[in-house]
């Protein structure tokens, strides 16, 4: 598949300092009940300059990708209005969401950082700055930090019982 091609020379994998802060978002896609369908996660900031991506798969993986409009083909176009119909995508804003359409196509399954309220946690973040977009992620992480299948799974209930139960008694 020749359209991804730009994509993947661009992509940047995260390592270990991006998957300790995001421990939530890289188990959302693969538990059942926060993504039925299992879809991968795509957070993205966008403005008619240029586009930045945090893809985080079912596999693990965090891929970050970041490009200028201009710079994508009609083969990249092709690939990204792929990913926009089968990936499930956290977006800041509804001026984001405008600007991907704009260049490529709405996502089909599109979440906001904050629903109503995302203006006063993620006003218009630049895809070109590093600090507020891990900013952003971390207002989606804490989404799925909220979610009672991930957040048990993270925080181990049965951990802190255990520490209770040894206790000495009164």
């Amino acid at each position: 598949m020749e359209s991804n091609s730009f994509f993947l020379q661009r992509a940047v994998a995260r390592g270990a300092d991006w998957h300790v802060s995001y421990l939530a978002l890289c188990m959302a896609s693969s538990t059942d009940p926060v993504d039925e369908r299992r879809k991968q996660i795509v957070v993205a900031a966008a403005d008619d300059n240029s586009v930045r991506m945090a893809f985080f798969s079912s596999l693990g993986a965090i891929l970050d990708f970041q490009a200028s409009w201009s710079e994508m083909d009609v083969a990249t176009r092709g690939w990204l209005n792929f990913t926009t119909r089968w990936n499930r995508w956290w977006l800041p804003d509804v001026a984001a969401l405008a600007s991907i359409e704009r260049h490529a196509n709405a996502p089909t399954d599109v979440r906001f950082a904050a629903g109503r309220s995302s203006a006063r946690i993620a006003p218009g973040v630049a895809p070109s700055d590093t600090d507020a977009f891990r900013r952003y992620l971390d207002t989606i992480e804490q989404h799925y930090r909220r979610d009672e299948s991930i957040s048990r799974t993270l925080f181990l209930p049965d951990a802190a019982f255990h520490i209770q139960s040894r206790s000495p008694a009164p």
